[in-house]
């Protein structure tokens, strides 16, 4: 499947990236990306590899990657292989690296590897950016949404509350007068305010263990939700796409390469079409076979991925896929951005609007027998 590969497959380990411990820091991929192009840029201007590592360790800042140079440096200053001191310093690395640079060791080709390695983490950051901006805008507008209205039933709300009790007028409430002060007297409670901070503290924290802790249940429902589930899906093909075909043109199995691959892919329910894609190659079969058997997958992708097949060029089929399913993203991402932010504006303007509605409708009546 990767005849022309400029560098041979490599003997990998299943945990060719090195087994990350429970407190290991995850590397940020930019960092490990201008790593990368910038060893390649000296690799390729002759400068040896211990000299290349010891200039780098001296300009490389931010995210960990200075003390990983440090020690990936001692080690190959002592004799070791780069790629071998990568896996064992380097458990916070994208799982791809170890076996980029492995590859690239084995056929005297490690700054072409390098090159391939930093091509392929900007682009995974970049469509995994575009798919959580378009998500960041909703998740904002609803917590000011939220924010506003307990705001105005605190503490608003009570002040019209008063203006009515002391114009000594038996006004009566309308049904939405009614229930917007009976929320307000609740809030008044210090018992109900405590739930509610309590409650908006959860939520916080449950977003953000959201981003580490996953559930197949969840990952399939936000494949359901319209628009939003293909953009996810198209999003993590990209990333998959992009990052197994780095793997198969740079001469690694194709087996170890799904499985490396797997790992840029951020949904449990796409991960567990992988996984089928994994063991059809295992015993011997295609690695299209199992995808017609996953609703999710974009037919695109299941054709490419055959013609890739058939024609013994799925490196650049995915290459193409990829950037076909990244220039989608963008557009989806257009779309989204612009029918949300208005809908949304529409909506928190018509819930505030009914809220002062319903405090100003007494008011209104006692300026109206005032009048009388």
């Amino acid at each position: 499947m990767a005849r022309n590969a400029p560098a041979p497959a490599a003997e990998q380990d299943a945990n060719a990236s090195g087994s990350p411990s429970l407190f290991a820091r995850k590397l940020a991929p930019r960092h490990v990306s201008t790593f990368c192009r910038q060893l390649a840029v000296l690799l390729d201007a002759g400068i040896p590899m211990v000299r290349a590592l010891k200039i780098l360790g001296r300009r490389t800042t931010g995210g960990g990657m200075q003390s990983l140079v440090e020690r990936v440096t001692a080690d190959v200053e002592a004799g070791g292989a780069f790629s071998t001191a990568l896996q064992t310093h380097g458990p916070g690395l994208p799982s791809i690296v170890v076996p980029l640079c492995r590859a690239g060791e084995k056929a005297g080709e490690l700054s072409t590897n390098l090159r391939y390695l930093a091509d392929n983490l900007d682009h995974d950051e970049a469509v995994r950016g575009k798919v959580t901006e378009a998500l960041i805008f909703p998740v904002i507008t609803l917590l000011f949404t939220i924010g506003t209205l307990l705001f105005i039933l605190m503490v608003v709300a009570p002040l019209f509350k008063s203006i009515i009790a002391e114009s000594n007028k038996e006004i009566e409430l309308h049904w939405l007068s009614r229930i917007v002060f009976n929320l307000s007297d609740m809030l008044a409670s210090p018992m109900v305010r405590v739930v509610v901070v309590a409650g908006l503290i959860l939520t916080i924290v449950g977003l953000w263990r959201g981003a580490s802790m996953r559930s197949y249940f969840l990952d399939f429902l936000k494949l359901r939700i319209p628009y939003i589930g293909k953009m996810i899906t198209i999003g993590a093909m990209a990333r998959f796409g992009k990052t197994l075909a780095a793997l198969l043109r740079t001469g690694v199995p194709v087996l170890e390469s799904l499985r490396l691959a797997r790992g840029t892919v951020d949904n449990m329910a796409i991960e567990a079409a992988v996984v089928d894609m994994e063991k059809s190659v295992e015993n011997g079969g295609r690695m299209s076979a199992p995808l017609e058997q996953h609703w999710f997958i974009p037919e695109l992708a299941r054709d490419m991925i055959v013609i890739g097949e058939e024609s013994g060029s799925m490196a650049e089929m995915l290459d193409n896929l990829s950037e076909v399913f990244r220039a989608q993203v963008d557009q989806m991402q257009g779309r989204i951005v612009a029918l949300i932010q208005p809908v949304l504006t529409i909506i928190l303007g018509v819930v505030v609007l009914f809220v002062l509605l319903a405090m100003f409708l007494p008011y209104f009546s006692i300026l109206m027998q005032g009048t009388m």
